[in-house]
């Protein structure tokens, strides 16, 4: 039984780093669209995915954050923490 849980726990583990890597890879090639349906499948099935925050601020690294642009040069960290939040409530109303 208590194999049967670290092999989970391994599993799970190199789920989540392929994704991550996956999610850095269609981030550095400005591919939004799949990082989102990336980051959603991570913030849906596990626990507490952060990584969707640490996706939102290399986006604004390398696309935003010019000077003169305002809130809009963070608009991807701020969609992340809003998109974080939303699937966390999902979560615990779906569950």
């Amino acid at each position: 039984m208590g194999v049967d849980r670290n092999v989970d726990k391994e599993m799970k583990l190199f789920l989540r780093i392929i994704l991550d890597i996956c999610i850095a890879i269609a981030v550095l090639n400005g591919w939004w669209p799949i990082a989102i349906i990336l980051v959603l499948i991570g913030a849906w099935f596990f626990k507490l995915y952060i990584e969707i925050i640490i996706a939102g601020v290399a986006y604004d690294a390398l696309f935003g954050m010019t000077h003169g642009m305002g809130w809009r040069g963070y608009e991807g960290t701020i969609f992340s923490v809003v998109l974080l939040i939303v699937v966390k409530l999902l979560k615990k109303l779906v569950r």
